[in-house]
C-alpha cells in the first residue's frame, strides 16, 4: 500500500480486516447437533514439502473432508461453497491442508476495506459499521487478497457459542470464549513476489526487523475472545495489542500454490504440538480431540473483513494411528452455495481476524506442479 513497514503494520493492526474462529475440546459441554462432522489427523513418517504441499505420499492415504461454507453475511460473502481438508501428524507436529476452487484466480490484492454508505458515499470500513455493512466495495482494480484460516476453541474458555460467531461493531471480539487463529493470507503473509505488503512485518519489542526462517510463508497467530482481537507474537509499536512480544510469530509455517489448470488454491498449514505463549495458543497432544472452524476470502470478488465463506464446528482429533486407504479425493464445489446449504449452516456464523504479517518466497510455476 506504499506504507513504511512499520506503519503498514501498525494500520493493519488498528484497522480492521477480519478472520475466523475454532474451537477445541475440553470441559465444555458439547451438543452434539452443534458439530457438523469430524476429521483424524493420522500419523505419518514423512515431512512438509513447503515448495510442494499436497504432494507429500502420505496425504494419498487420507482422505479429504468436504467442508460446506456459507454467507457469513449476504450478499456480499459466500463465493466458496466448501473447503476441501485433511490432517496428519508425526507426533510432534500436526499438518492441515487445505484445498479450494477459485474460478476467478489467485488475488494477491492489498486494497483497504471500503464500503458504500446509503447516500453512495465512499467510506471507509471501521469495527462499528460491520454491524450494518453486508457487503464491501470493490471491482476490477480495487480488491482484496484471498485468504484461509482455521480457529481452534481453547480449553480453558469458560463459554462456547453455539456457532463460530463474531461480535458485529468490534474489534473482533467472539460472542463466547476464546480462540486461536491461524490466518494465512496471499497479502501479506505469503512469501511472493505478487505480495505487495513484503519486505515488512513483526519486529521485536527494541524496534528490530525480525523475518520467518528462510523467508517462507507463514499463517499469521491471532488471538480472540469476548473483549477484543489480538495479535499473539511479535511487536508492532506502542498501541499495537500484542500479547507476547518476544514470542514466535512465525509458529505457523505455510506451503502454497494456486493451480492454473485446476482453478484451485492448495495451502498447507504446519506447526508444533506445543509452543510458547500456551495461554494462547492451543497446546495438541496425542489421541486428544479438538473443535475447529474453517474460513474463506476470495479477495477478487469483494470478500474481507467479517464478509467472508464460513463453516460451522469440527472435531478433529489427533491419531497415533496410521492412515487407512481411501479412494481418489472429491473435487472442490465450483457453484455458488445453495438455500439448503445456507439455511443447514446459518446465516449467524460469522468470523473474525486480523490482516497483518509479512515475508516472501517465490512461489513455484504452475508448470512444476
Amino acid at each position: 500500500m506504499g506504507f513504511h513497514k512499520y506503519t503498514l503494520a501498525l494500520v493493519l493492526v488498528m484497522t480492521i480486516a477480519i478472520d475466523i474462529l475454532l474451537v477445541r475440546a475440553g470441559p465444555v459441554v458439547v451438543n452434539a447437533q452443534n458439530v457438523s462432522g469430524g476429521i483424524t489427523s493420522y500419523r505419518v513418517s514423512g515431512a512438509p514439502n513447503y515448495a510442494f504441499p499436497g504432494t507429500e505420499a502420505f496425504w494419498g492415504t487420507i482422505g479429504w473432508t468436504d467442508v460446506p461454507l456459507a454467507a457469513s453475511v449476504s450478499p456480499g460473502g459466500g463465493h466458496t461453497p466448501d473447503v476441501l481438508v485433511k490432517s496428519a501428524n508425526d507426533g510432534y507436529n500436526i499438518y492441515v491442508l487445505f484445498r479450494w476452487n477459485d474460478s476467478v484466480g489467485p488475488s494477491f490484492g492489498s486494497s483497504s476495506e471500503m464500503y458504500v454508505s446509503s447516500n453512495g458515499t465512499l467510506l471507509p470500513l471501521n469495527p462499528a459499521d460491520t454491524a450494518q455493512v453486508k457487503q464491501l466495495f470493490y471491482n476490477s482494480t480495487y480488491y482484496y487478497p484471498d485468504r484461509v484460516a482455521m480457529l481452534w476453541f481453547l480449553e480453558n474458555a469458560s463459554e462456547r457459542q453455539q456457532s463460530p460467531a463474531m461480535q458485529l461493531g468490534s474489534d473482533g471480539a467472539i460472542t463466547g470464549g476464546a480462540a486461536e487463529i491461524w490466518h494465512w493470507q496471499t497479502n501479506p503473509t505469503d512469501n511472493s513476489p505478487n505480495d505487495t505488503g513484503f519486505p515488512g512485518g513483526y519486529t521485536d519489542p527494541s524496534g528490530a526487523a525480525v523475518y520467518p526462517p528462510d523467508n517462507m510463508s507463514f499463517a499469521e497467530d491471532d488471538y480472540t475472545n469476548t473483549t477484543g482481537f489480538y495479535v499473539i507474537a511479535g511487536s508492532f509499536g506502542a498501541g499495537a495489542p500484542n500479547l507476547a512480544p518476544y514470542s514466535d510469530p512465525y509458529i505457523v509455517h505455510v506451503g502454497n500454490y494456486f493451480s492454473d489448470s485446476n482453478k484451485s488454491w492448495t495451502v498447507e498449514m504446519v506447526r508444533s504440538f506445543t509452543t510458547d505463549a500456551s495461554a494462547y495458543r492451543e497446546q495438541l497432544t496425542t489421541n486428544s480431540t479438538y473443535y475447529v472452524a474453517f474460513a474463506v476470502w476470495n479477495g477478487i470478488l469483494g470478500e474481507s473483513s467479517h464478509i467472508k465463506s464460513v463453516s460451522q464446528w469440527y472435531t478433529l482429533t489427533i491419531s497415533d494411528q496410521a492412515p487407512p486407504q481411501v479412494p481418489a479425493p472429491p473435487v472442490p464445489t465450483q457453484t455458488g452455495v445453495t438455500v439448503g446449504l445456507a439455511t443447514a449452516v446459518g446465516v449467524g456464523l460469522l468470523i473474525v481476524g486480523i490482516i497483518i504479517g509479512i515475508i516472501v518466497r517465490p512461489r513455484p510455476k504452475e508448470s512444476q506442479r
